[in-house]
């Protein structure tokens, strides 16, 4: 089997702006992805597609990789090391993509990123600050931005909020976040 994308370098590695504890980098592609971008949107649960500008963002565990048509761009990367395996990641996903187009329906949608608000209204609002903030907005905008997880919020797994938890967990789910199973 032939891939489709072969493993590109690193070509530029810089820290990151958002978080200067961590790395961003940009590999350059020998080739145009962009017609793989709506079948990977289809099968990558939480990507947000941009059909017009020809980009797909993937979050995992906190870092941030956007597929452009000729480059791959990640953020918030812990080390050269983590930027080779998120990259080599991203490579077979890409080609595993491509090899089974004929069998992907394509998806041209744009999902939207989570709102801090949209995740506040499903949190306990009790401002408790068992999860090591101010109040539930401020814990509402870091699950946003993945600089959190929702098992910090003990609260949220209590009986009182069985409804909110089960919404949440779906909400969060369903964007491609990381969530623990609630019992």
């Amino acid at each position: 089997m032939n891939n489709f994308l072969d493993m590109p370098a690193l070509d530029t590695v810089q820290p990151c702006i958002a978080d200067p504890t961590r790395i961003r980098f940009i590999s350059l592609l020998d080739m145009d992805i962009s017609p793989v971008l709506p079948y990977l949107n289809a099968v990558v649960k939480g990507a947000i597609y941009n059909r017009h500008g020809h980009t797909l963002t993937v979050r995992r565990e906190g870092r941030i990789v956007t597929l452009h048509p000729n480059k791959i761009a990640g953020a918030k990367i812990r080390d050269r090391d983590d930027a080779m395996s998120i990259l080599s990641e991203m490579v077979d996903l890409i080609n595993d993509c491509h090899e089974r187009m004929d069998e992907i329906e394509p998806d041209y949608e744009r999902r939207a990123s989570l709102g801090v608000l949209d995740i506040y209204k499903l949190l306990p609002g009790t401002n408790c600050r068992r999860c090591g903030e101010a109040t539930c907005l401020a814990f509402a905008a870091k699950l946003a931005k993945e600089a959190a997880g929702i098992a910090q919020c003990p609260v949220i797994y209590t009986a009182d909020f069985q409804e909110k938890r089960k919404l949440l967990s779906l909400m969060l789910t369903d964007a491609g976040y990381s969530v623990p199973e609630f019992t």
